[in-house]
């Protein structure tokens, strides 16, 4: 398994060295929704990713972000991809994307990778191995007290019809914690719990590629996902998302339903 893993961060090096190296043209972007973008960037990286892991695992499902031809079962080897995780970020030069990769066989968890080029910062996690930033092992704040917690959230800018329940959400929380942090990519939000830069983070609806990579990383660093309702994560459709160091996680889940 460990040259599993050396070869997945082989791929996502690469695929980070595409993100460096191309220019957006603004021409191209296509929009899908509200706050919801494609650049020709995801689909390259899309296309590079989904070639070389179906070369490393043969008739593997490669379940990604920019695809109409998904395939949403577990039945048989499994990648959960999202080739640009935070493209309105990249779109505007504010430099904090990654690419973001989960595997899964026989239905269950194995590893999951999350990539930042900008800062070259390499998240992995094999189940049962612990989670590394970089090579070092990474684990969750023990912080149980929120005054002394740094908490991220997102937005769920696809659906703003949901924005007034996320912010009275994050208003309340702001009142009780260190400081909120807001930064557009959920996949970086999730690791960064896992290695203990923020202690928490919550979102109203992802995708499972913004988050399967993430569930994984974290609970190899001793912390807790769950959906909103403190149910399991499933990667098979969209969900609420509480990533925690597992401490705060019962307070957190008395917030976001309050």
């Amino acid at each position: 398994m460990d040259q599993l893993i050396e070869k997945i961060v082989e791929i996502l090096k690469q695929a980070g060295k595409i993100i460096l190296e191309c220019e957006i043209d603004k021409d191209k972007i296509i929009q899908k929704g509200t706050a919801n973008y494609v650049t020709q960037i995801d689909l390259e990286v899309q296309n590079f990713m989904v070639d070389q892991l179906r070369r490393l695992v043969l008739e593997s499902n490669v379940i990604t972000e920019e695809s109409a031809d998904n395939q949403f079962t577990l039945e048989k080897p499994t990648w959960i991809l999202d080739p640009v995780d935070g493209t309105t970020n990249l779109i505007r030069g504010y430099r904090h994307s990654a690419v973001s990769l989960a595997f899964f066989d026989h239905q269950k968890p194995v590893l999951g990778a999350v990539y930042n080029p900008f800062n070259d910062e390499m998240f992995t996690a094999y189940v049962g191995s612990g989670a590394y930033l970089n090579n070092k092992k990474i684990q969750v704040t023990k912080n149980q007290d929120l005054e002394d917690c740094l908490i991220a959230f997102g937005t769920t800018p696809y659906q703003r019809i949901q924005a007034a329940k996320t912010f009275h959400i994050t208003e309340d929380i702001f009142r009780k914690c260190l400081e909120i942090r807001r930064s557009g990519a959920a996949a970086l939000d999730i690791v960064y719990v896992a290695c203990g830069r923020v202690d928490g983070f919550y979102e109203y609806s992802l995708q499972p590629w913004d988050y399967a990579a993430g569930m994984i990383i974290l609970a190899e660093a001793g912390g807790l996902s769950t959906t909103w309702q403190g149910t399991p994560l499933g990667v098979l459709a969209p969900s609420s998302v509480l990533a925690t160091n597992g401490f705060i996680h019962k307070k957190m889940l008395d917030y976001v339903n309050h």
